[in-house]
């Protein structure tokens, strides 16, 4: 028999950065700096199929205003010469719960989040929400689709946006180049729930 390991709290600070028209975003690309919890730094996850993400990671260093160099030449080629600035601010509230099997293997984290937005672009909008999510850590992709039916049973299903930050940015969200704004197939390490 598993178990679920006692709750951890992690307040995390992020900010999301773009050019003034979105390149990255529309895209399906993020870039984002982060604070607070287990991974502060830079992230930069880029879509290598359906589904599915690379991640770039980077250490804060002596500047975090400044997107590190390695992430700008990763994305320039979508950039072009435009600058990359802030697009958007996220303050999250997280609870993490760990998901693990009898013999001891971390299977997934489940993350309770509660999230507050503002953007950065004209016009400025705030959101407030709560999000749940289903991470696998070394646990089959099977837990995914049994968390799907779990949550089905009770009202909750997954979102139809790709991210925090499409939530965030609202109606400034671009649609993603030659993908529909909703998921078509879910993303093949997590998944995410909008509780009632």
């Amino acid at each position: 028999m598993g178990r679920v390991e006692a709750p951890e709290d992690e307040s995390l600070d992020a900010v999301y950065f773009d050019t003034a028209g979105l390149a990255l975003a529309s895209r399906g690309i993020t870039l984002r700096r982060r604070t607070g919890g287990h991974d502060d730094g830079w992230h930069l996850k880029l879509p290598v199929a359906v589904g599915e993400r690379r991640e770039f990671t980077v250490r804060l260093g002596k500047n975090p205003e400044s997107v590190p160099r390695r992430l700008r030449r990763l994305v320039q080629v979508h950039t072009r010469d435009q600058d990359v600035i802030p697009v958007a601010k996220l303050k999250t509230r997280r609870t993490i719960r760990r998901l693990v099997a009898a013999d001891g293997t971390a299977l997934a984290d489940f993350s309770d989040d509660r999230v507050d937005s503002r953007t950065l672009l004209e016009p400025k909008e705030q959101a407030t929400w709560r999000e749940w999510e289903v991470e696998l850590v070394d646990g089959p992709k099977r837990l995914l689709k049994d968390a799907d039916a779990l949550f089905a049973e009770t009202g909750h299903h997954p979102s139809e946006l790709p991210s925090k930050l499409a939530r965030g940015l609202g109606r400034q969200y671009p649609r993603a180049r030659n993908q529909p704004l909703r998921r078509t197939r879910r993303d093949r390490r997590r998944q995410c729930y909008f509780p009632t």
